[in-house]
């Protein structure tokens, strides 16, 4: 597969794939384009923000002669409207499920699953993707992402507070903020319906993500509607171009990673699995899968994993 001749004549091809969801128009839209080589990262911007969706994967060959297991064949980058950034979990998903629908990934089984290692801004990321016992035609996508690092984060209360529209007394005191690899700050309230409630003050949350060199902020609980779902949480990040996100793939390891850190989600074998739903109250929202490992030294790894569905499909003209 990827054979250069081929994947660079043809026309450049672009999905709209709603990730993380069974259902089209739900979940988190993003756009892909395949075959993205030779567009200039202002065409790849240009693109992006005219798809405006929070995130266009732009997928490329790698030219490589090493016979590695672990050598990526493709690489995937990522825009905003606004920026190109590190790392997209919900757009990578789509990336791999744009792969499939176009024939350039071969379709797992039930008994052989796939593997495709991806080079990226923030290093090699590895996904599976696995057909599903209950509806072989149907697949799960798995994506190994970098190991996360979740550092405590000291941050003004008040402040927080303020650009949210809640109180001191909403924020759960027992799970003190953190920060991302990613630059994402990790926020739990104490009830799901404050939560539902929240309504940021984007200008002034702008202007507290800016100060602490945030790229965005995930605001999740605990106390969530169903015992089946460990974590509900919604993600902003309006200094990206993206007031709000229905689901943001890659803040799921770190919030896993949080968790089994500091005990809250019991671990056996050193493995744990959770479901975490994020959505926009109103709006989409959609189911992630993590696993959560942790490794000896005590470091974790993470696992994300989910579903997704085409909604659009076409090419791309006047763009070479």
């Amino acid at each position: 597969m990827f054979e250069t001749e081929e994947y660079c004549n043809m026309n450049r091809e672009y999905f709209v794939i709603d990730a993380f969801t069974t259902s089209a128009y739900e979940g988190n839209p993003a756009a892909v384009v395949l075959r993205a080589d030779g567009l200039t990262d202002k065409q790849m911007l240009s693109i992006a923000a005219d798809f405006n969706l929070s995130e266009t994967t732009f997928i490329t060959k790698v030219d490589s002669d090493s016979p590695d297991e672990d050598t990526a064949p493709l690489r995937f980058r990522w825009f905003t409207p606004t920026t190109e950034v590190d790392m997209c979990g919900h757009a990578t998903l789509a990336g791999v499920h744009a792969l499939l629908e176009s024939g350039q990934l071969p379709a797992p089984t039930l008994s052989a699953s796939v593997r495709l290692p991806i080079e990226t801004r923030s290093g090699r990321i590895i996904a599976h993707v696995e057909s599903l016992p209950d509806a072989p035609d149907r697949h799960a996508i798995w994506l190994d992402l970098i190991d996360p690092i979740v550092k405590d984060l000291t941050i003004p209360g008040q402040d927080l507070v303020q650009c949210l529209g809640v109180t001191l007394d909403d924020i759960e005191k027992h799970l003190p903020p953190a920060v991302s690899q990613d630059r994402d700050a990790i926020v739990f309230v104490n009830d799901f319906s404050v939560l539902n409630d929240i309504k940021p003050d984007f200008k002034q949350l702008s202007a507290f993500l800016n100060k602490f060199d945030l790229r965005g902020l995930s605001v999740a609980t605990i106390a969530t509607v169903t015992p089946s779902i460990n974590v509900q949480s919604r993600f902003f990040a309006p200094t990206c171009g993206i007031d709000e996100a229905p689901v943001t793939g890659s803040v799921h390891g770190p919030l896993g990673a949080y968790l089994v850190e500091r005990g809250v989600i019991p671990v056996q074998d050193n493995l744990v699995g959770l479901q975490c739903t994020q959505g926009i109250p109103g709006g989409r929202t959609g189911l992630v899968w993590v696993l959560v490992q942790r490794q000896e030294g005590g470091t974790m790894a993470a696992r994300i994993g989910g579903q997704a569905v085409t909604s659009k499909r076409g090419a791309l003209l006047n763009c070479e």
